[in-house]
Protein backbone atom coordinates (compact mmCIF):
# COMPACT_ATOMS: atom_id res chain seq x y z
CA UNK A 1 0.00 0.00 0.00
CA UNK A 2 1.36 3.40 -1.21
CA UNK A 3 1.97 5.87 1.74
CA UNK A 4 2.11 9.32 0.90
CA UNK A 5 4.25 11.98 2.80
CA UNK A 6 3.18 14.18 5.32
CA UNK A 7 3.07 17.42 3.20
CA UNK A 8 1.51 15.62 1.00
CA UNK A 9 -1.50 14.81 3.49
CA UNK A 10 -1.15 18.68 4.82
CA UNK A 11 -1.14 19.94 1.41
CA UNK A 12 -3.92 17.33 0.31
CA UNK A 13 -6.15 18.13 3.82
CA UNK A 14 -5.81 21.92 3.34
CA UNK A 15 -6.75 21.92 -0.19
CA UNK A 16 -9.93 19.59 0.43
CA UNK A 17 -10.90 22.30 2.76
CA UNK A 18 -9.99 25.12 0.35
CA UNK A 19 -12.03 23.19 -2.44
CA UNK A 20 -15.05 22.90 0.24
CA UNK A 21 -15.51 26.62 1.06
CA UNK A 22 -15.09 27.50 -2.67
CA UNK A 23 -17.57 24.82 -3.38
CA UNK A 24 -19.89 26.32 -0.61
CA UNK A 25 -19.49 30.07 -1.89
CA UNK A 26 -20.12 28.76 -5.68
CA UNK A 27 -23.56 27.03 -4.47
CA UNK A 28 -25.15 28.83 -1.12
CA UNK A 29 -24.24 32.70 -2.83
CA UNK A 30 -25.59 32.57 -5.54
CA UNK A 31 -28.75 30.46 -4.31
CA UNK A 32 -29.25 33.24 -1.64
CA UNK A 33 -29.01 36.08 -4.19
CA UNK A 34 -31.67 34.00 -6.11
CA UNK A 35 -34.09 33.41 -3.04
CA UNK A 36 -33.56 37.22 -2.51
CA UNK A 37 -34.20 37.86 -5.67
CA UNK A 38 -37.60 35.85 -5.93
CA UNK A 39 -39.09 37.26 -2.58
CA UNK A 40 -38.08 41.06 -4.08
CA UNK A 41 -40.07 40.06 -6.97
CA UNK A 42 -43.03 38.12 -5.64
CA UNK A 43 -43.25 41.48 -3.33
CA UNK A 44 -43.25 43.64 -6.69
CA UNK A 45 -45.93 41.46 -8.44
CA UNK A 46 -48.32 41.21 -5.21
CA UNK A 47 -48.11 44.88 -5.17
CA UNK A 48 -48.44 45.87 -8.72
CA UNK A 49 -51.22 43.36 -8.74
CA UNK A 50 -53.06 45.15 -5.35
CA UNK A 51 -52.69 48.98 -7.32
CA UNK A 52 -53.51 47.72 -10.31
CA UNK A 53 -56.84 46.26 -9.03
CA UNK A 54 -57.60 48.95 -7.48
CA UNK A 55 -56.54 51.62 -10.44
CA UNK A 56 -58.97 49.32 -12.59
CA UNK A 57 -61.85 48.85 -10.04
CA UNK A 58 -64.20 51.81 -11.25
CA UNK A 59 -64.00 51.17 -14.70
CA UNK A 60 -64.88 47.62 -14.36
CA UNK A 61 -67.78 48.67 -12.01
CA UNK A 62 -69.19 51.22 -14.52
CA UNK A 63 -67.89 49.05 -17.47
CA UNK A 64 -65.88 51.19 -18.84
CA UNK A 65 -63.62 49.72 -21.66
CA UNK A 66 -62.11 52.30 -22.57
CA UNK A 67 -61.03 53.67 -18.85
CA UNK A 68 -59.88 50.22 -18.43
CA UNK A 69 -57.35 50.43 -21.14
CA UNK A 70 -56.19 53.48 -20.14
CA UNK A 71 -55.47 52.41 -16.68
CA UNK A 72 -53.85 49.50 -17.54
CA UNK A 73 -51.26 51.88 -19.06
CA UNK A 74 -49.10 52.06 -16.55
CA UNK A 75 -48.76 48.80 -15.60
CA UNK A 76 -47.99 47.66 -19.38
CA UNK A 77 -45.29 50.20 -19.29
CA UNK A 78 -43.80 48.86 -16.55
CA UNK A 79 -40.56 46.57 -18.09
CA UNK A 80 -41.08 43.59 -15.94
CA UNK A 81 -44.31 42.83 -16.96
CA UNK A 82 -44.89 40.10 -19.28
CA UNK A 83 -48.86 40.15 -19.22
CA UNK A 84 -51.73 41.37 -17.93
CA UNK A 85 -55.33 39.85 -18.12
CA UNK A 86 -58.79 40.79 -16.76
CA UNK A 87 -61.95 38.85 -16.84
CA UNK A 88 -64.98 39.50 -15.41
CA UNK A 89 -66.68 36.91 -13.36
CA UNK A 90 -68.25 34.82 -16.28
CA UNK A 91 -64.85 34.38 -17.25
CA UNK A 92 -65.43 37.00 -20.56
CA UNK A 93 -62.03 38.58 -21.28
CA UNK A 94 -62.21 42.78 -20.75
CA UNK A 95 -58.72 43.60 -21.31
CA UNK A 96 -55.23 41.96 -21.72
CA UNK A 97 -51.69 42.86 -22.52
CA UNK A 98 -49.75 39.71 -24.29
CA UNK A 99 -52.70 36.89 -23.29
CA UNK A 100 -50.42 34.07 -25.32
CA UNK A 101 -47.40 34.72 -22.74
CA UNK A 102 -49.20 33.30 -19.92
CA UNK A 103 -48.95 29.79 -21.38
CA UNK A 104 -45.29 30.14 -21.55
CA UNK A 105 -43.02 29.24 -18.14
CA UNK A 106 -40.15 32.09 -17.00
CA UNK A 107 -42.38 34.17 -15.60
CA UNK A 108 -43.68 34.95 -11.61
CA UNK A 109 -47.32 34.77 -11.80
CA UNK A 110 -49.80 36.65 -9.39
CA UNK A 111 -53.90 36.63 -9.12
CA UNK A 112 -55.68 38.86 -7.99
CA UNK A 113 -59.51 39.64 -7.35
CA UNK A 114 -61.13 42.65 -7.96
CA UNK A 115 -64.20 43.15 -5.51
CA UNK A 116 -67.38 44.87 -5.31
CA UNK A 117 -69.06 45.13 -2.18
CA UNK A 118 -67.64 41.61 -1.36
CA UNK A 119 -68.67 40.28 -4.65
CA UNK A 120 -65.86 38.94 -7.09
CA UNK A 121 -66.54 41.21 -9.87
CA UNK A 122 -63.48 40.16 -12.06
CA UNK A 123 -60.01 38.36 -11.54
CA UNK A 124 -56.51 40.50 -12.95
CA UNK A 125 -53.48 37.59 -13.77
CA UNK A 126 -50.46 39.86 -14.15
CA UNK A 127 -47.22 38.09 -15.29
CA UNK A 128 -43.76 39.32 -14.08
CA UNK A 129 -40.62 38.33 -16.24
CA UNK A 130 -38.02 36.50 -14.92
CA UNK A 131 -35.68 36.64 -17.46
CA UNK A 132 -34.38 40.25 -16.13
CA UNK A 133 -33.64 38.13 -12.79
CA UNK A 134 -32.28 35.18 -14.49
CA UNK A 135 -29.67 37.22 -16.61
CA UNK A 136 -28.36 38.64 -13.25
CA UNK A 137 -28.18 35.31 -11.05
CA UNK A 138 -25.99 33.71 -14.63
CA UNK A 139 -24.00 37.42 -14.44
CA UNK A 140 -23.53 36.97 -10.50
CA UNK A 141 -22.39 33.37 -11.03
CA UNK A 142 -19.93 33.56 -14.00
CA UNK A 143 -18.51 36.26 -11.07
CA UNK A 144 -18.95 34.45 -8.28
CA UNK A 145 -17.18 31.52 -10.20
CA UNK A 146 -14.11 33.71 -11.40
CA UNK A 147 -13.47 35.14 -7.88
CA UNK A 148 -14.18 32.16 -6.54
CA UNK A 149 -11.32 30.26 -9.29
CA UNK A 150 -8.83 33.19 -8.17
CA UNK A 151 -9.44 32.01 -4.68
CA UNK A 152 -8.90 28.31 -5.18
CA UNK A 153 -5.53 28.90 -7.19
CA UNK A 154 -4.04 31.65 -4.55
CA UNK A 155 -5.43 29.32 -1.82
CA UNK A 156 -3.68 26.28 -3.50
CA UNK A 157 -0.10 28.17 -3.86
CA UNK A 158 -0.43 29.12 -0.45
CA UNK A 159 -0.99 25.41 0.60
CA UNK A 160 1.86 24.26 -1.14
CA UNK A 161 4.04 27.05 -0.18
CA UNK A 162 3.13 26.55 3.77
CA UNK A 163 3.35 23.05 3.57
CA UNK A 164 6.56 23.55 2.22
CA UNK A 165 7.26 26.18 4.96
CA UNK A 166 5.88 23.65 7.72
CA UNK A 167 7.87 20.59 6.50
CA UNK A 168 10.98 21.86 5.48
CA UNK A 169 12.49 21.58 8.75
CA UNK A 170 10.81 18.07 9.27
CA UNK A 171 12.50 16.90 5.57
CA UNK A 172 16.06 18.20 6.73
CA UNK A 173 15.59 16.30 9.97
CA UNK A 174 14.33 12.93 8.13
CA UNK A 175 17.53 13.58 5.19
CA UNK A 176 19.75 14.05 8.46
CA UNK A 177 18.49 11.00 10.30
CA UNK A 178 19.18 8.74 7.02
CA UNK A 179 22.65 9.92 6.69
CA UNK A 180 23.32 9.28 10.02
CA UNK A 181 22.16 5.84 9.55
CA UNK A 182 24.12 5.38 6.81
CA UNK A 183 27.35 6.47 8.84
CA UNK A 184 27.64 10.39 8.24
CA UNK A 185 27.67 10.64 11.99
CA UNK A 186 28.67 14.67 11.43
CA UNK A 187 25.58 15.36 9.81
CA UNK A 188 23.57 18.26 11.82
CA UNK A 189 20.45 20.30 10.79
CA UNK A 190 19.65 24.07 11.57
CA UNK A 191 17.89 25.11 14.57
CA UNK A 192 16.57 28.29 13.08
CA UNK A 193 13.04 28.23 15.21
CA UNK A 194 12.26 28.47 18.42
CA UNK A 195 8.91 26.62 18.33
CA UNK A 196 8.59 22.51 18.88
CA UNK A 197 10.40 22.29 15.44
CA UNK A 198 12.83 23.91 16.78
CA UNK A 199 13.30 22.41 19.82
CA UNK A 200 13.17 18.87 18.34
CA UNK A 201 16.39 20.22 15.89
CA UNK A 202 17.83 20.94 18.55
CA UNK A 203 17.30 17.33 20.27
CA UNK A 204 18.77 16.00 17.02
CA UNK A 205 21.65 17.57 16.85
CA UNK A 206 22.35 16.90 20.92
CA UNK A 207 21.30 13.12 20.09
CA UNK A 208 23.54 13.00 16.88
CA UNK A 209 26.69 14.65 18.84
CA UNK A 210 26.58 11.86 21.83
CA UNK A 211 26.20 9.45 19.03
CA UNK A 212 29.10 10.25 17.22
CA UNK A 213 31.18 10.88 20.65
CA UNK A 214 30.45 7.33 21.45
CA UNK A 215 30.89 6.12 18.09
CA UNK A 216 34.07 7.89 18.03
CA UNK A 217 34.71 6.23 21.44
CA UNK A 218 33.84 2.73 20.50
CA UNK A 219 36.21 3.08 17.10
CA UNK A 220 38.65 3.75 19.22
CA UNK A 221 38.88 1.07 21.74
CA UNK A 222 38.01 -1.37 18.72
CA UNK A 223 40.69 -0.21 16.70
CA UNK A 224 42.75 -0.91 20.25
CA UNK A 225 41.52 -4.63 20.75
CA UNK A 226 42.51 -4.92 16.83
CA UNK A 227 46.13 -3.73 17.56
CA UNK A 228 46.30 -5.92 20.99
CA UNK A 229 44.23 -8.82 19.60
CA UNK A 230 46.82 -8.72 16.48
CA UNK A 231 49.96 -8.47 19.20
CA UNK A 232 48.58 -11.13 21.00
CA UNK A 233 48.66 -13.65 18.07
CA UNK A 234 52.39 -12.11 17.00
CA UNK A 235 53.09 -13.28 20.54
CA UNK A 236 50.89 -16.32 20.58
CA UNK A 237 52.65 -17.41 17.08
CA UNK A 238 56.07 -16.94 17.80
CA UNK A 239 55.88 -18.76 21.33
CA UNK A 240 53.82 -21.84 19.09
CA UNK A 241 56.35 -21.86 16.62
CA UNK A 242 59.40 -20.84 18.94
CA UNK A 243 58.82 -22.90 21.83
CA UNK A 244 56.24 -25.78 20.99
CA UNK A 245 58.50 -26.27 17.40
CA UNK A 246 61.83 -26.50 19.00
CA UNK A 247 60.31 -28.52 21.67
CA UNK A 248 58.97 -31.48 19.39
CA UNK A 249 62.17 -31.01 17.19
CA UNK A 250 64.43 -31.75 20.64
CA UNK A 251 61.96 -34.42 21.33
CA UNK A 252 62.43 -36.22 17.54
CA UNK A 253 66.21 -35.56 18.05
CA UNK A 254 66.30 -37.53 21.58
CA UNK A 255 63.96 -40.47 20.01
CA UNK A 256 66.32 -40.98 16.84
CA UNK A 257 69.13 -41.03 19.73
CA UNK A 258 67.11 -43.08 21.72
CA UNK A 259 66.73 -45.60 18.28
CA UNK A 260 70.24 -45.58 17.44
CA UNK A 261 71.57 -47.09 20.93
CA UNK A 262 68.01 -49.30 20.98
CA UNK A 263 67.85 -51.28 17.49
CA UNK A 264 64.47 -53.49 18.34
CA UNK A 265 63.00 -49.84 19.14
CA UNK A 266 63.74 -48.10 15.99
CA UNK A 267 60.49 -48.64 14.03
CA UNK A 268 58.13 -48.05 16.49
CA UNK A 269 60.36 -44.70 16.99
CA UNK A 270 60.90 -43.90 13.69
CA UNK A 271 56.52 -43.99 13.47
CA UNK A 272 56.64 -41.74 16.71
CA UNK A 273 58.81 -39.34 14.68
CA UNK A 274 56.77 -39.00 11.56
CA UNK A 275 54.19 -38.36 13.82
CA UNK A 276 56.26 -35.44 15.36
CA UNK A 277 57.04 -34.36 11.62
CA UNK A 278 53.13 -34.07 11.30
CA UNK A 279 52.43 -32.27 14.12
CA UNK A 280 55.50 -29.80 13.78
CA UNK A 281 54.02 -29.28 10.06
CA UNK A 282 50.50 -28.52 12.17
CA UNK A 283 52.04 -25.99 14.44
CA UNK A 284 53.64 -24.21 11.49
CA UNK A 285 50.25 -23.83 10.19
CA UNK A 286 48.89 -23.03 12.71
CA UNK A 287 51.65 -20.25 13.78
CA UNK A 288 50.92 -18.72 10.01
CA UNK A 289 47.22 -18.45 10.41
CA UNK A 290 47.87 -16.56 13.65
CA UNK A 291 50.11 -14.30 12.22
CA UNK A 292 52.16 -15.33 8.91
CA UNK A 293 55.77 -14.11 10.06
CA UNK A 294 56.09 -13.20 5.91
CA UNK A 295 53.60 -10.35 6.25
CA UNK A 296 55.81 -9.05 9.07
CA UNK A 297 58.93 -9.74 7.22
CA UNK A 298 58.19 -9.23 3.38
CA UNK A 299 54.64 -7.05 3.50
CA UNK A 300 51.16 -7.82 2.64
CA UNK A 301 52.42 -8.71 -1.01
CA UNK A 302 54.32 -11.65 -0.15
CA UNK A 303 51.99 -12.75 2.17
CA UNK A 304 49.17 -12.70 -0.36
CA UNK A 305 51.02 -14.66 -2.81
CA UNK A 306 51.62 -17.34 -0.02
CA UNK A 307 48.08 -17.40 0.62
CA UNK A 308 47.31 -17.76 -2.80
CA UNK A 309 49.67 -20.54 -3.87
CA UNK A 310 48.42 -22.13 -0.44
CA UNK A 311 44.73 -21.77 -2.02
CA UNK A 312 46.20 -23.04 -5.58
CA UNK A 313 47.59 -26.16 -4.34
CA UNK A 314 44.78 -27.60 -2.23
CA UNK A 315 41.92 -26.59 -4.66
CA UNK A 316 43.44 -26.39 -7.91
CA UNK A 317 42.22 -22.94 -8.65
CA UNK A 318 44.07 -20.69 -11.31
CA UNK A 319 44.88 -17.63 -8.88
CA UNK A 320 46.56 -14.50 -10.58
CA UNK A 321 48.18 -11.73 -8.09
CA UNK A 322 48.48 -8.43 -9.67
CA UNK A 323 50.29 -5.10 -7.86
CA UNK A 324 50.66 -1.96 -9.27
CA UNK A 325 51.97 -0.23 -6.09
CA UNK A 326 52.33 -1.78 -3.11
CA UNK A 327 51.70 0.64 -0.30
CA UNK A 328 53.80 0.61 2.91
CA UNK A 329 51.42 -0.09 5.55
CA UNK A 330 51.27 -0.12 9.23
CA UNK A 331 51.25 -3.07 11.62
CA UNK A 332 47.16 -2.59 12.16
CA UNK A 333 46.88 -1.82 8.65
CA UNK A 334 48.48 -4.60 7.15
CA UNK A 335 46.75 -6.96 9.26
CA UNK A 336 43.64 -5.75 8.19
CA UNK A 337 44.52 -5.26 4.45
CA UNK A 338 45.32 -9.28 4.81
CA UNK A 339 42.70 -10.84 7.33
CA UNK A 340 40.13 -9.29 4.83
CA UNK A 341 41.97 -11.09 1.64
CA UNK A 342 42.06 -14.31 3.72
CA UNK A 343 38.21 -14.12 4.94
CA UNK A 344 37.29 -12.90 1.24
CA UNK A 345 39.45 -15.93 -0.64
CA UNK A 346 37.78 -18.15 2.21
CA UNK A 347 34.51 -17.07 0.94
CA UNK A 348 35.31 -17.94 -2.59
CA UNK A 349 36.38 -21.44 -1.81
CA UNK A 350 33.45 -22.33 0.64
CA UNK A 351 30.31 -20.88 -1.54
CA UNK A 352 31.47 -19.00 -4.87
CA UNK A 353 32.34 -22.49 -6.96
CA UNK A 354 34.70 -20.74 -8.92
CA UNK A 355 37.88 -21.93 -10.92
CA UNK A 356 39.27 -18.93 -11.36
CA UNK A 357 40.47 -15.91 -9.04
CA UNK A 358 41.92 -12.30 -9.48
CA UNK A 359 43.48 -10.72 -6.92
CA UNK A 360 44.84 -6.68 -7.38
CA UNK A 361 46.60 -4.34 -5.19
CA UNK A 362 46.97 -0.86 -5.80
CA UNK A 363 47.22 2.70 -4.37
CA UNK A 364 44.45 5.08 -5.63
CA UNK A 365 43.80 8.35 -4.36
CA UNK A 366 45.44 7.96 -1.24
CA UNK A 367 44.27 4.84 -0.68
CA UNK A 368 45.34 1.15 -0.72
CA UNK A 369 43.33 -0.71 -3.07
CA UNK A 370 42.63 -4.44 -2.78
CA UNK A 371 40.32 -6.36 -5.24
CA UNK A 372 39.36 -10.02 -5.42
CA UNK A 373 37.60 -10.89 -8.65
CA UNK A 374 36.07 -14.53 -9.11
CA UNK A 375 34.14 -16.75 -12.15
CA UNK A 376 31.85 -17.93 -10.11
CA UNK A 377 27.90 -18.41 -9.30
CA UNK A 378 27.92 -14.87 -8.20
CA UNK A 379 25.50 -13.32 -5.42
CA UNK A 380 21.98 -11.56 -5.48
CA UNK A 381 21.63 -7.86 -4.02
CA UNK A 382 20.00 -9.55 -0.76
CA UNK A 383 22.55 -12.08 -0.45
CA UNK A 384 25.13 -9.34 -0.64
CA UNK A 385 23.34 -6.88 2.26
CA UNK A 386 22.15 -10.26 4.31
CA UNK A 387 22.54 -8.84 7.94
CA UNK A 388 23.16 -12.58 8.91
CA UNK A 389 26.37 -13.16 6.74
CA UNK A 390 29.07 -12.74 9.53
CA UNK A 391 31.53 -13.14 6.86
CA UNK A 392 30.88 -9.93 5.21
CA UNK A 393 30.09 -8.13 8.16
CA UNK A 394 32.79 -8.97 9.60
CA UNK A 395 34.87 -7.55 6.73
CA UNK A 396 33.28 -3.97 6.51
CA UNK A 397 33.88 -3.87 10.31
CA UNK A 398 37.41 -4.29 9.56
CA UNK A 399 37.34 -1.59 7.36
CA UNK A 400 35.32 0.57 9.28
CA UNK A 401 36.82 0.79 12.00
CA UNK A 402 40.34 2.03 9.59
CA UNK A 403 37.63 4.45 8.06
CA UNK A 404 37.62 2.45 5.20
CA UNK A 405 35.26 0.90 2.89
CA UNK A 406 34.31 -3.08 1.55
CA UNK A 407 32.05 -2.72 -1.83
CA UNK A 408 30.29 -6.09 -3.09
CA UNK A 409 29.59 -6.36 -6.52
CA UNK A 410 27.51 -9.61 -7.68
CA UNK A 411 25.18 -10.77 -9.96
CA UNK A 412 23.93 -14.48 -10.16
CA UNK A 413 25.87 -16.14 -12.79
CA UNK A 414 28.28 -13.43 -13.58
CA UNK A 415 30.69 -13.81 -10.44
CA UNK A 416 31.66 -11.83 -7.53
CA UNK A 417 34.07 -8.72 -6.83
CA UNK A 418 35.54 -7.60 -3.34
CA UNK A 419 36.92 -4.32 -3.59
CA UNK A 420 38.41 -2.75 0.01
CA UNK A 421 39.90 0.48 0.42
CA UNK A 422 41.82 2.29 3.55
CA UNK A 423 42.80 5.66 3.24
CA UNK A 424 46.54 6.56 3.54
CA UNK A 425 48.51 9.87 4.84
CA UNK A 426 51.04 11.23 2.79
CA UNK A 427 53.99 8.63 3.92
CA UNK A 428 52.20 5.48 2.99
CA UNK A 429 50.59 5.10 6.23
CA UNK A 430 47.17 4.67 7.58
CA UNK A 431 45.45 8.07 8.46
CA UNK A 432 44.99 7.79 11.98
CA UNK A 433 42.73 11.04 12.61
CA UNK A 434 39.02 9.85 13.50
CA UNK A 435 36.57 10.93 11.07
Amino acid sequence: MRTFSFRARLAATMSALILLICAAIWVYVPRKMEDEAIALISHKAETLGQLTAFTIHPSIHFQDRAALEEALSGTRQDKDVSYVIVDDAAGNRLASFHPERAAAGGHYRVTTPILDDGKEIARLQIGVSLERLNRQIMQTRVAIGVMTAIILAAGLLAVFLISDVMTRPLRELATAAQRIASGDLNQRVPARRGDEIGLLADAFNDMAAKVAERDASLRLLSRRLLSIQEEERIRIAREVHDELGQALTAMKIDLQHLGSQHAPLQEPLTTIGRTIDQIVDLVRRIATDLRPAILDDLGVTAALEQQLRRLRETTGMKTTLTVTEEPQLDMLTGATLYRIAQEGLANVVRHAQATDVEVTLAVRDGAAVLKITDNGRGMSQDQVANARSLGLIGMRERAELLGGTVVINSDPGEGTTLEVTLPLNKDGHFASAMR
